[in-house]
C-alpha cells in the first residue's frame, strides 16, 4: 500500500505523471529480462576456493624462514666464517713445507776423463722440509683471532637482520592477503543480499507496488559490486602467488590454498612507548650487528698498527740432493783415470744438510703503506660507530611507528565498536518503523547499509589490531614467531 500511495500523490501531476509510467513499464522490461539472467551480471568466481589447504600462519613464517632465497643466500656466508675462525686459531702454531724436484739433462758435453765432447744424460734431484714460527710480530696474530671471533658473530647477527627483515616483510603481506581474504566474503554476502533485494523489488514492481526505477537502481549497485568483487578476487590471487613464492611453493596452484591467522594474538598488556623502545633496542638484530661490526672494526685496527712492530720468527729446515754426475775419481792402469758414480742412497745420506735460523726483521720504511692502512682502518671504524648510531634510530624510529600504529588500532576498535552498537540499534528502530509503515525502504535500506558498514570496518579494525600486535610484539621480543 506503501507504492500504492506514493504513485496516487503523484496521480494528478500531467506530464509528469507520464513520465512516471514511462518509467515505471521500462523498468518492468528490464527487471523481466533480470529475471530471466538470474539477477547476474557476470559470473563470479567461488570464494574461498572448492577443497582450499588452508595454511594458518605459523606455517607460513617456518616455510618461509626455510625456503626464502634472501634468507638461503644470508645463510651461505655462515660457513666460510667458520673457516676463517679456525685458520686465525692455526696461525698461532708453525708452518711446515715440503718440496721435492727432479730434472733430467740431454745433451752434448765436456769428459774430461776422455778428453773429448760426449753424448750425456745428467739427472738431478733434491728434497727439502722446512718450518717455521712467528714468534712475535707485535701481536697481530691475537688481534686477527679475535677479529674473527667478532667477525664470525657479526655473520651470525647479519643473518638474524636479514631473517627477521623478510619475514616482517612476508608478515605485512600476509596481513594484506587476510585482508583481502575478508573484503571478498563480505563483498560476495552484499551482491547476495542485493540480489534477494532485487528480486523482492522485481515482485512488487510487478504488483505496482514500487517503481521500476529503484530496482533500476540495485541493478546498477549490483553490478558496481560485481566488478569490486572482481578486483579484489584477482588482487587475493596475486597476493596468494606472492606469498607462495616467499614460501618456496612455486608448483603449487593459487587456487588450491587459502590462508588464516591460526595463532594466538599477544598479550602486550599496558606496554609504554618507553618500554617497547627499550625492549627493541636489546632485541633489534642490526643494533646487534652493527655492535659487531665496530668490534671487528676494532680488532682490525690493533692488527694494522700492530705492523709497526718488528717481527721475531724461528726457521729450520733438512734438505738433500742427488746428482748422476757425481761420483770419485780412481787410476785404472788399462783405462788410466775413471769416475765410479756415487749411489743414491750414499747421496742423499752425505749430502743431508740442516739448518737453523733466528731472525729479526724491523720495519723502518714501507713506502707508507703501514700507515695508509692504519688510516684506513681508522676511517673503518668511525663509520661503523657512526653506523650504531643509525641503526639505533632506525629502530626507535620503526618501534614508534608500530607502537603509534598499535595505539591507533586499539582507539579505533573502541571507536568502531561503539559505532556498531549505535548502528544496530538505529536500524533496529529503522525496521521497525519501516515493518509499521512509517519509513520508506530507502530509509530502511540507508541504516541497512550503515550497520554493515559499521560492521566491516570493525572487523577491518579487529584484524588490523592483530598484526599490528603481533608486529610490535617481535620488535620487542614478546613473539618469537619472527
Amino acid at each position: 500500500m506503501r507504492g500504492k500511495g506514493f504513485a496516487l500523490r503523484y496521480a494528478g501531476g500531467g506530464d509528469y505523471s507520464l513520465r512516471i509510467l514511462v518509467r515505471f513499464f521500462l523498468g518492468l522490461i528490464i527487471l523481466r529480462g533480470a529475471g530471466e539472467r538470474g539477477y547476474a551480471q557476470v559470473s563470479l568466481p567461488l570464494f574461498p576456493p572448492a577443497k582450499a589447504q588452508r595454511i594458518t600462519l605459523p606455517v607460513f613464517l617456518n616455510e618461509v624462514r626455510r625456503n626464502a632465497l634472501a634468507i638461503r643466500q644470508a645463510g651461505v656466508a655462515l660457513r666460510p666464517v667458520q673457516a676463517e675462525l679456525q685458520q686465525a686459531y692455526a696461525a698461532f702454531f708453525p708452518s711446515l713445507n715440503a718440496s721435492a724436484s727432479a730434472t733430467q739433462n740431454y745433451g752434448t758435453t765436456f769428459d774430461p776423463f776422455a778428453f773429448d765432447r760426449v753424448q750425456q744424460t745428467t739427472t738431478f734431484a733434491s728434497g727439502s722440509v722446512s718450518a717455521g714460527w712467528i714468534i712475535f710480530a707485535g701481536l697481530a696474530n691475537h688481534y686477527l683471532l679475535r677479529q674473527a671471533r667478532a667477525n664470525a658473530a657479526l655473520t651470525q647477527a647479519s643473518y638474524r637482520r636479514t631473517q627477521t627483515e623478510v619475514l616482517a616483510q612476508a608478515l605485512i603481506q600476509f596481513s594484506q592477503t587476510l585482508s583481502d581474504s575478508f573484503l571478498i566474503a563480505l563483498s560476495h554476502q552484499r551482491i547476495e543480499r542485493l540480489r534477494d533485494q532485487l528480486r523482492r523489488f522485481a515482485a512488487q514492481a510487478q504488483a505496482g507496488q514500487v517503481l521500476s526505477a529503484d530496482s533500476l537502481s540495485i541493478s546498477a549497485q549490483i553490478a558496481r559490486e560485481e566488478a569490486q568483487y572482481l578486483t579484489l578476487y584477482n588482487r587475493h590471487r596475486e597476493n596468494k602467488l606472492f606469498l607462495l613464492q616467499l614460501m618456496g611453493w612455486d608448483s603449487v596452484s593459487v587456487d588450491s590454498v587459502e590462508f588464516s591467522l591460526g595463532v594466538e594474538v599477544p598479550d602486550l598488556g599496558l606496554l609504554t612507548e618507553e618500554e617497547a623502545i627499550q625492549l627493541a633496542l636489546r632485541n633489534a638484530p642490526e643494533i646487534e650487528e652493527a655492535r659487531w661490526r665496530t668490534v671487528v672494526q676494532t680488532y682490525s685496527l690493533r692488527a694494522a698498527r700492530a705492523a709497526y712492530f718488528p717481527t721475531l720468527s724461528l726457521g729450520a729446515s733438512l734438505q738433500t740432493n742427488y746428482s748422476s754426475n757425481a761420483g770419485n775419481v780412481r787410476f785404472d792402469p788399462a783405462r788410466g783415470l775413471v769416475r765410479e758414480p756415487l749411489s743414491f742412497e750414499r747421496q742423499v745420506r752425505e749430502n743431508f744438510n740442516q739448518s737453523i735460523s733466528l731472525s729479526l726483521s724491523v720495519p723502518i720504511f714501507q713506502q707508507l703503506r703501514r700507515r695508509t692502512q692504519v688510516a684506513r682502518a681508522e676511517g673503518a671504524l668511525r663509520s661503523a660507530e657512526i653506523q650504531v648510531e643509525i641503526q639505533r634510530q632506525q629502530v626507535v624510529r620503526r618501534t614508534q611507528q608500530a607502537y603509534l600504529a598499535w595505539r591507533n588500532a586499539l582507539q579505533q576498535e573502541a571507536a568502531l565498536r561503539y559505532s556498531v552498537e549505535a548502528s544496530q540499534r538505529a536500524l533496529q528502530q529503522a525496521q521497525i518503523q519501516y515493518e509499521a509503515g512509517r519509513l520508506s525502504y530507502w530509509g530502511y535500506r540507508e541504516a541497512l547499509l550503515t550497520a554493515t558498514q559499521a560492521q566491516l570496518e570493525l572487523e577491518q579494525a579487529r584484524l588490523d589490531k592483530a598484526f599490528r600486535a603481533i608486529l610490535l610484539a617481535a620488535y620487542t621480543g614478546k613473539y618469537t614467531g619472527l
